[in-house]
């Protein structure tokens, strides 16, 4: 019997950062492969772009629901749980843990990591934000029929933290969306557009609190200084608002004029710089996943990472692990992957293999039996 089943596509699109772009792969994915369900998609018009929502709506298999209703709003959790109780659903996902308090219908809410949770804010204004995302991740927790995250790492984190028993808790890896067959002459252009003329170690992320920047550019600094090593060091993403002071603190080292930072940017000119990039790196602090990581090694490229337990779970042997609280350690890892040519080849092959366990089609049909599961 064909069952109802609901979207949460308020947060659809790349526009909206990692888990946008989850909903983006995953979703259109599952529908393409549920024939026999009804599905329902809840959208804000205010916020999708005019072609996400096109291609949505030629889904035979979706019904579009436009409102406007912001995360994190009392709209949230009046209008959007009206909406809920009215489609009389037998399930509903939710791709993030912004969960009606009061919804009791069954759901699959998905929590990508519990970064908050260890490495909460500092800033004053944001306490009360802060308590009400942990209690509006704890109720979603608890009430979910199933909860998917996106590493064993993450799952065992929910489990603790939030006291979820672990087998309600299922791993479904993410998948690489990147291009890699972007052309030499595009990677050309676009090293042109940020005067590459050096070899250059790349970092992809909004500059948080949780990716160690500082630390990074300082053992960066310590590689030019104690090796003579002649590189760059691109850093793609744009800064925190929360946090701007960041990026004033990642340009205050000596040599802060090898540091490029290119803002936000387009799909193509990424792609074109992990395909000229020397390395990937990123001292990260906590992850849920490691998404760009998982793009880098789609180009081959070898990953310099903190030696934390997700990166070594999602990275395995593609990739040589630091101590991210210590500058000189990173800047060793960086001599240790330049100085020896048979050791960098050895990586790029390691990491084009390790690429291949990261599928958005896997991630749909391991989501799809979820949805199954809960609704059973």
């Amino acid at each position: 019997m064909s069952k109802r089943i609901g979207l949460d596509l308020r947060i659809y699109g790349t526009q909206h950062g990692g888990i946008g772009r989850y909903c983006e792969e995953l979703f259109p994915r599952v529908l393409g492969i549920d024939q026999d369900n009804k599905y329902f998609g809840i959208v804000n018009k205010s916020s999708i772009q005019p072609e996400e929502l096109a291609t949505l709506k030629k889904i035979p298999n979706l019904e579009i629901i436009e409102t406007n209703i912001r995360h994190y709003s009392i709209g949230e959790q009046i209008s959007l749980l009206r909406i809920l109780n009215r489609l009389n659903l037998d399930l509903v996902h939710f791709p993030n843990f912004n969960v009606p308090y009061l919804y009791k219908k069954p759901f699959v809410v998905t929590i990508h990591d519990m970064v908050h949770h260890k490495i909460s804010g500092a800033k004053k204004s944001r306490y009360l934000h802060f308590l009400a995302y942990k209690k509006i991740m704890e109720n979603a927790a608890q009430k979910a029929s199933r909860i998917i995250t996106v590493s064993a790492a993450s799952k065992k984190d929910i489990s603790v933290i939030l006291n979820v028993p672990a087998d309600k808790i299922e791993v479904v890896y993410e998948g690489s969306s990147i291009k890699t067959e972007i052309s030499e002459e595009k990677v050309k252009e676009v090293k042109a557009r940020y005067i590459l003329k050096r070899p250059y170690f790349l970092f992809v992320g909004v500059m948080e609190r949780k990716k160690n920047l500082v630390n990074l550019t300082r053992g960066f600094d310590a590689f030019l200084q104690k090796y003579g090593a002649d590189m760059d060091l691109v850093i793609v993403g744009k800064s925190d608002s929360h946090y701007p002071e960041i990026k004033h603190k990642a340009l205050d080292i000596k040599h802060s004029n090898r540091l490029v930072f290119t803002g936000q940017i387009e799909d193509y000119e990424l792609e074109a710089l992990y395909k000229g990039a020397y390395a990937f790196a990123s001292a990260s602090l906590h992850e849920g996943f490691g998404l760009p990581g998982v793009e880098a090694l789609a180009f081959g490229l070898p990953l310099l990472v903190s030696n934390i337990s997700v990166f070594n779970e999602i990275y395995d042997n593609a990739a040589i692990y630091f101590n991210p609280l210590d500058p000189e350690d990173i800047a060793a890892k960086m001599n240790l992957l330049v100085r020896d040519a048979q050791f960098y080849k050895q990586l790029q092959i390691k990491s084009f293999e390790r690429s291949q366990n990261f599928d958005w089609d896997k991630t749909a049909q391991e989501t799809l039996e979820i949805y199954k599961s809960a609704i059973k």
